[in-house]
């Protein structure tokens, strides 16, 4: 029996380009302008970014929160799956080895009763013993 194995996954790169800034210095720009109240113009001029990418680094500040309870749920329903599958798996290799152990059974008695069926025919002269049963006088 083969024990299951999935593939290795690959881990996906992020979709976009590399950030020029450290995650970091992007947090410090937002707190900056929402801590502070420096407007999005002063923060990319004294940062050397454009003001829509300072406005797009506020925007990821303010709803990283809610970003994490949506990660949770979604990193629970992915247990849950898991789990269904594993269950699944299981549920499937229990039932293979119930096939496999009356299959094996079923070819037991098979052998058994072909044995039998053998020496029954080996007490009964035929022409495939007669050959044989000649040998065995001499």
């Amino acid at each position: 029996m083969e024990i299951f194995t999935p593939p290795d996954v690959k881990p996906k790169k992020p979709p976009g380009r590399v950030p020029k800034h450290s995650v970091e210095y992007r947090l410090m720009v937002a707190k900056k302008v929402v801590e502070e109240g420096m407007t999005f113009r002063e923060a990319a001029s004294s940062f050397g970014m454009s003001h829509g990418s300072v406005n797009a680094l506020v925007q990821q500040y303010k709803h990283e929160g809610s970003k994490s309870k949506r990660n949770e749920r979604v990193s629970k329903y992915k247990k849950e799956v898991e789990a269904y599958r594993h269950q699944q798996q299981l549920k499937d290799l229990k039932q293979e080895i119930a096939e496999l152990y009356l299959e094996n059974l079923m070819l037991k008695k098979a052998l058994q009763h072909s044995l039998t069926m053998k020496k029954e025919r080996s007490s009964v002269i035929t022409s495939e013993n007669l050959d044989r049963l000649k040998e065995d006088v001499k």
